[in-house]
């Protein structure tokens, strides 16, 4: 990838300038590209790809999400299953579908009423049981007594994505500055001017801000109050075992509580749902299965923690108790960008300065929006108007908060 080196001083002229080079940022940069838009993005690491684009497992659900995000993440999901062949990139993505277990009973009632109202909504959502839960997934163990089944649900490799992405909107005229930090936003009028980075200026009019949990610091250069803090979350890797079959995406119920009503985990007496972990499960190609998840609020900590660790070993081991012999061989921890109003995400120009766009607060689902973020926002940029709804991710709702 023809980028600009480490110290070179440039200065440029773009149609926008995208801050942040994650799977956010490279999406957007090829749909703007795909438009006709010059772009540059700028980031401050020396690649792409790496604040939590790539510390995540690459699992895309779908069951998990009620509207508004439930629309969004169905389009996506669309995209994706074309996405290799158009931007030319082997991202190893599969439409695996998604098993959703428990191992207590008394998850049973909730478990039936989230298959229903997917049904009801017209999607192939339905309920497995007892043998058939083994028969569908033979690595489950026999204390998993219930689970949803999906047909919509992805896994995908983060890097390849976000590079793909890169590649494909480089090829199509978008320049790519790394190790490049943003040090002011200029404005004039009410509008975006220019981004100043410590290896030049950029003369621009629109300037989109995804710098996932780091957003607010960008948001500040241009007086604006963005809502987002990190949310730790940590992953485990293991040994490559045999690629025999390709697996159903495997989550853990808790999963549904965890990762979306901070509420109750901030209640909770557990301290392993207080440290917001619940099992989901993907075998990468390479044989590696990525375990996890946990999802605390520590502030910009992305330490791993052996008792987090310990925890997610022993919910994985409920689930699948081959893997007490298994060894793991690495583990790391990403900072996902959540809004703490009301953990929607922020897809939204600003009234004040104008040419200013907002494209953060994924939480952990930034893989799974990526596609349809970019394409959203591209239209947002080049159109003023998007070709699905997105006044529920406004920024203006979050203004007086």
């Amino acid at each position: 990838m023809n980028v600009h080196k480490i110290g070179e001083r440039v200065n440029r002229t773009a149609d926008a300038v995208v801050i942040g080079g994650g799977i956010i940022g490279s999406s957007i940069a090829y749909y703007l590209a795909k438009r006709g838009v010059k772009v540059i993005v700028v980031e401050r690491k020396p690649g792409l790809c790496f604040g939590a684009s790539g510390a995540n497992q690459g699992g895309c659900p779908f069951q998990l999400f009620t509207s508004p995000v439930l629309e969004l993440i169905t389009e996506s999901l669309k995209l994706y299953k074309d996405l290799a062949e158009e931007i030319d990139y082997d991202i190893e993505y599969y439409n695996s579908g998604s098993l959703i277990c428990s191992v207590d009973e008394k998850q049973r009632p909730a478990m039936e009423k989230h298959s229903l109202a997917f049904q009801q909504k017209g999607f192939n959502v339905r309920i497995v049981e007892g043998k058939t839960i083994q028969e569908l997934e033979p690595i489950l163990g026999k204390d998993v007594v219930v689970g949803v089944e999906d047909e919509y649900s992805g896994i995908v490799n983060p890097f390849k994505l976000t590079y793909g992405f890169a590649r494909a909107a480089q090829r199509m005229g978008a320049e790519f500055m790394l190790s490049a930090e943003v040090k002011d936003i200029e404005t004039s009028r009410g509008r975006v001017t220019a981004v100043i980075t410590d290896k030049g200026t950029i003369k621009t009019n629109v300037v989109v801000n995804t710098a996932g949990a780091w957003s607010p610091e960008i948001g500040k250069m241009v007086s604006l109050d963005i809502p987002i803090i990190p949310r730790r979350g940590q992953v485990m890797v293991t040994e490559s075992l045999p690629f025999n079959r390709r697996w159903r995406y495997i989550l853990d119920a808790d999963y549904l509580t965890i990762a979306f009503d901070a509420e109750k985990v901030a209640k909770s007496k557990d301290p392993r749902i207080k440290l917001g972990v619940a099992g989901s499960y993907v075998q990468a190609d390479s044989g590696n299965w990525t375990i996890a998840s946990s999802r605390d609020f520590v502030g910009f900590d992305n330490k791993v923690t052996m008792q987090t660790l310990r925890y997610i070993s022993e919910r994985v081991i409920k689930f699948m108790p081959r893997f007490k012999d298994v060894n793991f061989i690495r583990a790391y921890a990403g900072l996902r960008p959540f809004c703490y109003t009301d953990g929607l995400p922020i897809l939204s120009k600003v009234d004040n300065p104008s040419g200013f766009v907002i494209a953060t607060g994924h939480a952990g689902e930034g893989v799974t929006l990526a596609p349809i973020t970019g394409k959203l926002i591209a239209e947002l940029i080049t159109e003023d108007k998007t070709s699905m709804p997105i006044d529920a991710f406004a920024f203006s709702r979050l203004q007086g908060q």
